[in-house]
């Protein structure tokens, strides 16, 4: 992987950002956040995924696409230790939207040990884009953006939990992730679950989201949705409008078979 190319292709400003520390750390998750989409179109084309760095370069890089949490977060953690960041690869599981559970340890997530350990996750779809120090609850650390508020806090079992609060000033648990380094071989058989069974979310569903600075823009197989401070603003997504619709919001040129066979 080339650096400096990977570098310029984020609009990395690695003369000024070049320390081991959080506002570094913090430049860089935006900057991925702001250039990578979180997609899935290669599940939903039947495309093969490879989570090798000099493919996933390709893909991100020279391709100008995205990914989900296996290549996103395994390419970023591969700069953040080239750059001599002390990362973890770490597991979690996903509190899904109908109140239950992703398979147990399915999600790759990422934390950096600073002065305390960060969540510096880039393949979730729904973060804010700076990390999030892991705290006691009593600590009151959260992190504030036009998406929302967030924190991490620690749970029982030497688990973080990663968490949003809500419209009723609730802390709602986004996944909950283990303390503990995790060999890639550990999530070798979540991706062949993610990318082949059709009890995967998705393998069911495309899913397209990406931070904006005045919030997130998330595009389904029907929908998109533009959410702002103020709101959210909703349209139609047809085989008709569906490319200029990547093009515009996430700058990616790639067809979509789910859609393109759309009756």
């Amino acid at each position: 992987m080339d650096i400096q190319k990977f570098e310029e292709y984020l609009k990395i400003d690695s003369k000024n950002y070049n320390q081991i520390n959080l506002e570094t750390l913090n430049h860089y998750i935006t900057r991925f956040m702001y250039t990578v989409p979180f997609e899935n179109i290669s599940v939903q084309n039947q495309k093969s995924i490879s989570v090798n760095i000099d493919d996933l370069y390709e893909k991100i890089v020279i391709n100008h696409r995205g990914g989900f949490c296996y290549e996103m977060n395994t390419i970023f953690q591969f700069y953040l230790e080239q750059k001599g960041f002390s990362i973890t690869c770490a597991s979690a599981t996903i509190h899904t939207p109908d109140d239950g559970w992703s398979n147990d340890g399915s999600h790759m997530t990422t934390i950096v040990q600073l002065d305390r350990p960060y969540i510096a996750d880039v393949g979730f779809g729904d973060l804010p884009i700076n990390a999030l120090p892991v705290h006691h609850e009593s600590e009151n650390m959260t992190v504030t953006t036009v998406s929302g508020s967030y924190r991490a806090i620690y749970g029982e079992n030497e688990e973080t939990l990663v968490q949003k609060l809500q419209d009723d000033n609730s802390w709602r648990t986004s996944y909950k992730a283990k303390n503990i380094s995790r060999p890639w071989s550990y999530f070798v058989e979540h991706l062949e679950f993610n990318e082949h069974n059709p009890e995967s979310i998705f393998v069911q569903t495309l899913l397209i989201t990406m931070a904006k600075t005045y919030g997130r823009v998330t595009m389904s197989q029907d929908q998109l949705t533009i959410t702002k401070a103020d709101g959210k603003e909703q349209s139609p997504v047809t085989p008709q409008n569906y490319k200029s619709i990547l093009q515009k919001y996430f700058g990616l040129d790639v067809p979509i078979q789910t859609i393109e066979n759309k009756v």
